[in-house]
Parts: structure tokens; sequence; C-alpha cells
């Protein structure tokens, strides 16, 4: 997967991104595990700001874009060194109905 407008269910994001982003680095703000039903949260900061943001983003004069994937049904997960101040490279492959994520830096791997 190239682009975060090509991720299913990312709707809103394609209505205040007009143009393709590319998957690439990310900032790591938050993960989220929850054991009772296996899902993890990850919300991350993207190097791009929208560019159709909503009038109430413009008025505050945002200047960061945090995105969140929702992952389910968790196999082989494996984190490394996280909390990392270090930018993350991300990659998302798909093979029929799975994805795998890989986030990772000189340091820290997800």
């Amino acid at each position: 997967m190239k682009f975060w407008n090509d991720i299913d269910g990312s709707i809103f994001f394609n209505q205040i991104f007009k143009t393709p982003v590319a998957i690439g680095l990310i900032e790591l703000f938050t993960i989220n595990i929850e054991n009772k039903r296996p899902t993890i949260i990850l919300e991350f900061y993207i190097e791009e700001l929208p560019d159709a943001p909503p009038a109430k983003w413009r008025k505050a004069e945002f200047n960061t874009c945090r995105i969140g994937l929702n992952c389910s049904e968790i196999s082989n997960l494996m984190i490394k060194n996280i909390p990392t101040k270090e930018k993350l490279s991300i990659r998302i492959t798909q093979s029929e109905n799975r994805f795998t994520i890989h986030a990772s830096n000189n340091s820290s791997i997800i």
C-alpha cells in the first residue's frame, strides 16, 4: 500500500486530503492495546497537512495532522524500544484480507 488515502474506511481523510498522501514517516503519539478484544490503536502524526481542512481547523491555525490505525485480530506482535522520540518509517502491506504494519527506526520497532 502506497497511500494513506487507499486504506479502507478513510472517508474523512479523503475529504481533507484531495491529493494522495504517501505512507512514510510518522511521529508516534500513542499505542493503546486492549487484551479482552485483541485490538491495537496506533495514533501518530504525519508530515503532511490537509489541503482542504474544515473551516474550524483553519481558524485554529493547526500545524500538525494526527491520524490513527485501529488494528484487530492481532498476531505476531513485536514492540521494541518504545517510547521513542525519533520518527518511524511505516509500511503497510496486504495479503488477501490481512494487513501487516511495520514501523521502525534505527532503535525501535512495532
